[in-house]
């Protein structure tokens, strides 16, 4: 089973198959956001009273620390977790906070894994 944790203060994010943030986008709604760990699979669950849509910039934060997971190193619009495989490798998990946008990196030492539809996006900032 992977884990995935905070990069700010290593507090553990997953529970079974879903990683745990709070969210908010760039209109102020916020909320409990459960996303898929699985990468490639852009699913998700929040409350359904929560306006969020296509397009939205959301900024994802630690549920444990309360820091913002920016990965402002690579871009802007992107975010970083840290994963931890069965074998206990680690990777910096890192996708896009625009909702809608299909683009997820695994950042390893043997170089990085890209998914999604939109994974061209941001390949040459990585």
């Amino acid at each position: 089973m992977k884990n995935y944790i905070c990069p700010k203060c290593g507090g553990f994010l997953s529970i079974d198959n879903e990683i745990i943030f709070l969210t908010k986008n760039n209109k102020g709604a916020s909320a409990l956001v459960l996303l898929d760990a699985e990468i490639g699979n852009y699913s998700f669950r929040k409350n359904g009273k929560v306006d969020f849509a296509s397009g939205d910039h959301v900024n994802f934060i630690c549920p444990i620390c309360y820091e913002n997971l920016n990965a402002e190193e690579y871009d802007d619009n992107l975010a970083k977790v840290i994963m931890i495989d069965a074998n206990g490798k680690e990777s910096e998990i890192v996708f896009s906070k625009v909702l809608g946008e299909q683009a997820t990196y695994s950042v390893h030492e043997k170089g990085v894994d890209a998914f999604g539809d939109h994974k061209n996006n941001y390949m040459n900032k990585l």
